[in-house]
């Protein structure tokens, strides 16, 4: 009966996991898709289209890409455990046995493909802040600290779960160390995102707040905190709602960063799309562009540069 009781719970989280878990992976791509598009059609601020090789090659780029490649790694591991649990679903012998016995080397590579996850956000997110602070090294040597403490917990984590490492110290305290360190660098790192972010959008319109609040979310990598919080409370209430958002943490890590990305690629493509409909009032903008490009840093992509137009000026401002 025990059993049963563990069977059917454990169900229920395996399935709401692949459920959500699918719908998840199915934005990850749209949005991935997206931004190879948006790559594609991106121009610099002359006018002049970026080479393939650029595109290719920057950091944003390959930090997405990577990501993407280890979401759809962790999705297909999440599909192949659902489908041995249905097969075993009914059975109270083989539903025994799926329980009970752990393949250690699949739940290995689960766990490095969710700490993997972590480590990417974080670098991307720290990436994002260095460029909304106007590429100021001392905003982000906390930050650069944080991220090589977690990294060496994290290898540490991966080698006691392979039982390569001596285990001198239990896994779960490692772990609450990491959790500790990845929150408070999330936490520093949107707190200065949106500190930034809301100081460039303090002067706009009244009817334009509700996209400043969502450009704000969007730029902190709100989602993303939001969810390690969860994450953190559930793994001390709920075992169900931890694995459950366990297993979903490196879809949303990918949506949180590729959202980013794609909000600053569907401008470009919106100015390139509203040249053909107006070609008066694009070529304005452009010009405008063009007079305060002195202001913006050379060694910035011209995917980092957010345009705040107002009806009678426009002005750049870095993020």
């Amino acid at each position: 009966m025990q059993m049963q009781r563990i069977a059917d719970a454990g169900f229920t989280s395996d399935f709401a996991t692949l459920v959500v878990g699918s719908f998840l992976y199915g934005i990850v791509t749209l949005l991935f898709i997206s931004n190879l598009y948006f790559l594609g059609t991106r121009r610099t601020l002359a006018g002049k289209r970026r080479s393939r090789k650029q595109n290719l090659t920057s950091l944003a780029f390959l930090g997405v890409t990577a990501l993407f490649l280890v979401v759809t790694a962790h999705w297909t591991i999440v599909v192949y455990r659902g489908y041995l649990e249905f097969l075993s679903r009914g059975n109270p012998t083989l539903e025994e046995k799926f329980y009970n016995t752990t393949d250690e080397r699949t739940q290995v590579v689960i766990d490095a493909l969710f700490l993997f996850s972590i480590l990417l956000g974080d670098l991307l997110l720290v990436y994002r802040l260095w460029i909304i602070w106007g590429g100021h090294w001392r905003i982000i040597i906390l930050p650069l600290c944080a991220m090589i403490a977690a990294t060496v917990v994290s290898i540490m984590v991966i080698l006691q779960t392979a039982q390569l490492l001596p285990s001198g110290k239990n896994i779960a305290n490692l772990d609450d160390i990491d959790r500790n360190v990845v929150f408070g660098n999330n936490l520093y790192c949107t707190a200065a995102i949106v500190y930034r972010v809301l100081r460039a959008t303090m002067d706009s319109h009244p009817e334009n707040r509700l996209m400043g609040i969502l450009t704000i979310l969007v730029e902190s990598a709100a989602l993303q905190m939001c969810w390690f919080i969860i994450l953190g409370v559930a793994a001390r209430v709920s075992l169900p709602v931890a694995l459950f958002t366990f297993a979903t943490f490196p879809a949303i890590t990918a949506v949180t960063n590729l959202l980013i990305h794609a909000r600053v690629g569907l401008g470009w493509s919106q100015e390139i799309t509203g040249r053909h409909k107006d070609q008066k009032e694009s070529t304005r903008k452009r010009s405008l562009r063009v007079q305060n490009l002195k202001s913006v840093p050379s060694k910035f992509e011209p995917q980092d540069v957010i345009y705040i137009t107002k009806p009678d000026h426009a002005r750049v401002q870095q993020a």
